[in-house]
């Protein structure tokens, strides 16, 4: 009898697993994702298997032929190809969890990405860092005694002094887990944020710790946010503020975060002497990734070690803090320092 043989004839005496242990394997292989993740995925199989179902093909298993054509579609439809490319990661799970296996190493794939990617090329559009200065007059602009100002003061500071993505913002908690992502504690020492989930670890809680002597302006931000909305324990922390300044049980969307940083950075610029046009066209240039960027600029101007740039913002590999680092130094360190006139 051949090895084959003799596998197969093991696995047909094998027992039937107990229904409650095949069912706990598929919760933790559907937790092995972030929820929104999760989601996208689904969506992005859905939008998969219905273009097979238009154009005749087979979506499970799919041949390489159909998807270098489905994504030529996409590319057609001016998908960007980080979004065909996110689209492809769905298609490959998928069939990876159906026991198929999808090379997306083949060249047919490998190389109508790569093809897609090279005929979109154009410069790339990056979120203007708010470096700490700036963020420093926009918070000192803020009146601590109205409750928009309040709150926005203590989600710039924090989200610049944590380096904290949007969904990192949103997410938080007051002194601990609700029905967030993680929780923020304040005490004499700093700030201690709990991510429970983050973009770059599902499975082990991270913790940013800012000291207050490094951060005081953050402390105070949200202490006085904090009193001002009779934060309890588990509740959202950044919260909507409808027109009479009341504070809503819900919690921020990412989007709002977004909105804020312009906004803020609009007033800023206008209390400056800007014009309404220049001022709005200056805000345009923000967004919810203004903050983070702003921290890693700042800490790269001020020679802080890479590594202990990384640390802090959590970034997987040190090329994104390089850029950072080499972005800051493009003014400071300039070529031409010594031998402009």
């Amino acid at each position: 009898m051949s090895d084959r043989d003799q596998s197969l004839t093991h696995q047909s005496q094998e027992a039937a697993l107990p229904g409650r242990l095949i069912d706990g394997a598929r919760d933790f292989i559907a937790a092995a994702r972030a929820e929104r993740t999760r989601e996208a995925y689904r969506k992005a199989w859905q939008g998969f298997t219905a273009w097979c179902d238009a154009h005749g093909r087979q979506s499970l298993p799919a041949s390489a032929e159909t998807i270098a054509a489905w994504m030529t579609d996409l590319a057609h439809a001016s998908r960007s190809p980080a979004t065909i490319n996110s689209y492809l990661a769905a298609v490959a799970v998928a069939h990876r969890t159906a026991g198929h296996a999808l090379d997306r190493k083949n060249p047919l794939i490998a190389d109508t990405l790569k093809g897609i990617a090279r005929a979109s090329a154009k410069p790339q559009r990056q979120a203007r860092p708010i470096i700490g200065a700036d963020l420093q007059g926009i918070i000192r602009d803020m009146q601590p005694a109205l409750t928009a100002d309040a709150r926005d003061a203590a989600l710039l500071a924090l989200g610049w002094a944590a380096a904290l993505r949007r969904s990192e913002l949103i997410g938080l908690d007051w002194q601990q887990l609700g029905t967030g992502t993680g929780f923020l504690q304040l005490d004499e020492r700093g700030i201690v944020v709990t991510l429970v989930q983050s973009k770059t670890s599902q499975a082990d809680a991270v913790t940013i710790v800012v000291p207050c002597p490094d951060m005081p302006a953050a402390c105070a931000a949200i202490s006085t946010w904090a009193a001002r909305a009779k934060l309890k324990p588990g509740q959202p922390v950044f919260r909507s503020i409808d027109k009479g300044s009341r504070i809503a049980a819900e919690r921020l969307t990412d989007r709002s975060v977004s909105r804020i940083i312009k906004a803020r950075v609009q007033a800023y610029a206008e209390a400056a002497g800007k014009s309404k046009a220049e001022a709005n066209a200056l805000a345009e240039r923000f967004s919810g990734h203004s903050l983070r960027a702003g921290y890693a600029t700042a800490a790269g101007a001020a020679d802080v070690p890479s590594y202990r740039i990384q640390q802090h913002t959590r970034h997987k590999t040190a090329e994104m803090v390089a850029r950072y680092v080499r972005e800051s130094d493009k003014w400071i360190k300039s070529g031409l320092k010594g031998v402009g006139f």
